[in-house]
């Protein structure tokens, strides 16, 4: 999987703010000690009413120009992006010759995906791949953007490249009408601090393959091995899988593609009157350098419509403990350990006092609102408690570095935006919780708990937290 690279120096350094943000940033100057041009001082602070001029002038002052690439490309690309993503790669001739045809596939056939480079007097120096999205919000399918393989040469780094390529990627996202930006952190601070805010969480669960319910005679009745001719199958029953559950995304081209010719992944399928309606993923691993009868299950996708299905599939994966010893299985559903009589998780680690370990958990995919009040208008079909209320949501555009505030109003068992007038509650919290908080990725009333967001009133805020509360929170594990 290919993260959204930001700067490898950056792990490694606690100021690569003052490095990359400072440039672009100016009317922050004031956080930071480092000097500011004497053209960054008179800088509006509202991005959208002087930001593009700004960067027009930057662009010129670095003689810098962003693009879609073209075949032409592809040499100073596969520069940057095999010096970027060094691992498991031989850097050998073969593997130069495998990744030029992969890149060229991509700028042929790819419709979903564009591949922009950024160009300092015509030398390519920082590549990105931007991704049009249908993604499942509140049970419609909607566009999204999301971001990919962002990547800065190693010897054009710290001259804020990359935050260049995400303004032009959040401007892109704008006009292609996505409600919402998405991206894989390569580090999840320096996100955070240009105002994106979590989706939900992914749980790995690594168990005994006989911890999984056993399958009965009438589970296996459904069941049956997939065959490669049945991927076009699979796809169609991903595609339903994401538009029943909120936060999903349809697979994208290359995503697709890349699926379609992994011949190590099996598929397990559950049927119904001839149709698929769910399917397992799974690959064998060796979990032994010297037992070769010492494997695990992989299990890289679980679609399924119901619980049953569900549950059927994971009685057919019950049925491989004789080859895979262990079962390593992936969801974004918090309740998933209810599923299990030991949901124990095979460490057998112990945490204090009396707890033991069932899973792992991991943040991945991040997103921003492009546009909070297009946000609300557009999923005005999201249905509501019973309840009025008048909501103002203030947080800081981290990018324009300027105070802002979104006005909701509830009533009916829908959401609108409101005009300024005085609200019931004031939440004051971070623009990137927002997205969260609207997208129901958190509770408000834990973020009020935990001081991750603060009311003026706590009886109201009590009310516009079971109001935002959704029943689904978003989670996808899209290879992007």
């Amino acid at each position: 999987m290919q993260y959204a690279q930001i700067l490898p120096y950056a792990a490694q350094r606690r100021d690569f703010q003052r490095l990359e943000i400072i440039s672009l940033l100016p009317a922050a100057r004031h956080r930071f000690s480092f000097p500011f041009p004497p053209d960054c001082v008179t800088m509006s602070a509202d991005i959208h009413a002087k930001g593009a001029a700004y960067m027009e002038h930057k662009a010129d002052r670095h003689n810098w120009a962003i693009r879609p690439l073209t075949e032409a490309d592809v040499e100073p690309y596969l520069d940057i992006y095999l010096n970027s993503y060094p691992a498991y790669k031989t850097l050998d001739e073969e593997c130069r010759a495998h990744y030029r045809e992969k890149h060229l596939t991509e700028l042929r056939e790819d419709t979903q995906t564009r591949t922009m480079g950024l160009f300092e007097g015509g030398v390519l120096i920082a590549t990105m791949k931007l991704i049009l999205f249908s993604m499942n919000i509140f049970g419609v399918m909607q566009p999204a953007c999301g971001l990919m393989a962002l990547e800065v040469h190693p010897l054009h780094k710290r001259k804020g490249a990359a935050l260049e390529m995400v303004r032009y990627f959040e401007d892109y996202a704008r006009r292609s009408g996505a409600l919402l930006t998405l991206l894989l952190p390569f580090r999840i601070g320096f996100y955070r601090q240009m105002g994106y805010g979590f989706a939900g969480k992914l749980y790995e669960y690594h168990l005994p393959t006989a911890a999984l319910p056993r399958p009965d005679a009438a589970v296996l009745a459904h069941l049956r091995l997939m065959q490669p001719e049945d991927f076009d199958a699979a796809l169609a029953c991903h595609r339903r899988f994401a538009a029943r559950n909120h936060g999903m995304v349809e697979k994208f081209d290359e995503e697709i593609r890349g699926a379609r010719g992994d011949i190590q992944v099996r598929r397990l399928g559950w049927y119904d009157g001839g149709v698929l309606r769910g399917y397992a993923a799974y690959r064998f691993e060796s979990a032994s350098d010297s037992n070769y009868t010492q494997n695990r299950l992989s299990v890289e996708e679980l679609v399924y419509e119901d619980g049953a299905i569900l549950r059927g599939l994971l009685g057919g994966l019950n049925m491989q403990a004789d080859l895979a010893q262990t079962v390593i299985l992936r969801t974004g559903e918090e309740d998933f350990h209810h599923l299990l009589d030991d949901p124990q998780d095979v460490s057998k680690n112990y945490i204090d006092y009396g707890f033991l370990q069932t899973n792992v958990s991991a943040v991945g995919t991040m997103f921003k609102l492009v546009d909070g009040e297009d946000f609300v208008r557009r999923t005005a079909y999201r249905p509501f408690p019973a309840g009025t209320l008048t909501a103002a949501f203030r947080y800081r555009d981290e990018l324009a570095d300027s105070e802002r505030c979104l006005h909701i109003a509830f009533s009916g068992g829908r959401w609108a935006v409101a005009d300024a007038a005085a609200a019931d509650v004031t939440v004051t919290c971070r623009q990137g919780d927002l997205a969260s908080l609207l997208m129901g990725s958190c509770q408000l009333e834990g973020m009020l708990r935990l001081g991750a967001a603060s009311a003026d009133s706590g009886e109201a805020a009590q009310q516009l937290s079971r109001l935002l509360h959704y029943g689904q929170k978003p989670w996808l594990n899209s290879d992007y």
